[in-house]
């Protein structure tokens, strides 16, 4: 089960119409009905205030896996694809929220970049293990292809942008993980 259909049921559960808990949360009805359907992700402003209003005290009740397994199998593995820039990435350990790091496989498609700029607290690594994927990080560019690496502070402004005809393959590590991301998982 995904996020989008334990949020309705818990909605459901509780008693509250699209509209009830739109208003409480600080989103339109039509905006919730989205997120209910895994068709729109919320900020983590609005999804804190979901939870909240539901009475759900941590996101871990909305976790579909149950497993805190040390192995994880490629068909336990959850995936995240970013409908901006149809970006997918597949987490490698189940439960980022309390790690230190967050592996993923990512796959970004040709023409396909981060959206602009980012900037966090913390690092990131990756390794390409197909394509060629444009980095840039502060005011250096760089061309990444099969076999290449990078390492760089978050705290860094960065982009990248896949400049060939084929999927970016990835390993691309975040410490710390980023915070609700897992959320927003499906399993594949």
């Amino acid at each position: 089960m995904d996020v989008g259909e334990q949020i309705r049921q818990e909605r459901k559960k509780k008693g509250f119409t699209l509209k009830n808990l739109g208003r409480k949360a600080g989103c339109s009805p039509n905006y919730l009905s989205l997120i209910e359907k895994n068709k729109v992700y919320p900020s983590v402003k609005v999804l804190k205030k979901i939870l909240e209003t539901l009475g759900i005290d941590t996101p871990k009740t909305l976790n579909t896996t149950g497993q805190n397994g040390v192995f994880v199998r490629k068909n336990q593995r959850t995936r995240i694809i970013y409908p901006d820039n149809n970006v997918i990435r597949d987490l490698l350990v189940i439960d980022p929220s309390n790690k230190i790091m967050e592996p993923a496989y990512k796959i970004i498609p040709p023409n396909s970049d981060s959206n602009g700029w980012h900037r966090h607290k913390g690092e990131e690594f990756g390794y390409i293990l197909k394509g060629e994927l444009e980095l840039k990080v502060s005011n250096e560019s760089f061309k990444l292809e099969e076999g290449d690496c990078f390492y760089f502070s978050s705290a860094l402004k960065h982009y990248y942008r896949n400049i060939g005809n084929c999927d970016v393959e990835t390993i691309w590590i975040v410490s710390p993980p980023s915070s609700f991301r897992y959320l927003f998982l499906k399993k594949h």
